[in-house]
């Protein structure tokens, strides 16, 4: 189970449909960089890229438009990347009726991030107006002086993608297809971690297209995991507008 929240400081794991695994990851993700130490990552060589990978406009479950999106982050550098976007969603005129600052995990050297968002819907500001266009940016002052934050990802394994009930939608209320996730998250990190997590799920068809996802915080997290310990997680009601047989799953500190 899982209710919405904002971002922080994540891990990868993707699976198949119906099938159990540790190993199988999003493209060039590396969760062994995972780390908690105070240390800012090193600042950046090669540019990262940021550009919109998917956008979907529904309803969710109270009736609120809302806007979900995948933003495809790839750092080429031999470090991890510090990242945070703008994200504006335009009307046919170009006039911005939502729009959100987030702040990514840091994604691992040689990496491809797909990060899922939302603007609108129940859970955050409404839209005010109807949004025809999405923008994506790169906020490239976001961190200042710093340059850098410190936001690892968590380790994550045993991934289990199944059918699930439309019953059980709320994010894109509508959506033609539902699924059911189960994963083992670890603390890989050197620190305990306190206060919730924030977690993830983005789902692809069979020629690696997304199709649908969800994010929001979890229920089943401890509210102080100590470092190396694990929990199992459980998600129902992820919305896909078309069929799904790959799940990427994150879940970074909160």
């Amino acid at each position: 189970m899982h209710a919405r929240t904002a971002l922080v400081a994540a891990a990868i794991l993707a699976a198949t449909l119906t099938a159990c695994s540790g190993n199988h990851k999003q493209p060039a993700a590396d969760t062994s960089t995972s780390s908690s130490k105070l240390k800012a990552p090193a600042a950046q060589t090669k540019a990262v890229s940021v550009r919109l990978a998917w956008s979907r406009t529904a309803k969710d479950g109270g009736g609120d438009t809302e806007v979900s999106y995948v933003a495809r982050v790839q750092n080429p550098g031999k470090s991890p990347a510090s990242v945070a976007i703008d994200v504006r969603a335009l009307d046919e005129t170009g006039t911005i009726v939502g729009s959100s600052q987030e702040t990514l995990p840091n994604v691992p050297a040689g990496a491809t991030f797909d990060f899922f968002g939302n603007l609108g819907g129940g859970f955050s500001a409404s839209l005010t107006g109807t949004p025809a266009k999405l923008q994506i940016s790169q906020n490239k002052d976001a961190f200042g002086q710093a340059g850098a934050v410190d936001s690892p990802m968590l380790a994550s394994s045993e991934l289990k993608l199944s059918s699930g009930s439309r019953d059980d939608l709320y994010t894109d209320a509508n959506a033609p297809y539902a699924y059911n996730l189960a994963v083992k998250v670890t603390n890989s990190t050197h620190d305990a971690v306190a206060n919730g997590v924030v977690q993830q799920v983005v789902l692809y068809d069979a020629k690696g297209n997304v199709v649908g996802g969800d994010t929001g915080s979890s229920d089943n997290a401890p509210d102080n995991l100590p470092a190396g310990m694990s929990y199992r997680e459980q998600w129902t009601g992820i919305p896909a507008a078309a069929k799904a047989v790959r799940a990427a799953y994150t879940v970074w500190q909160g």
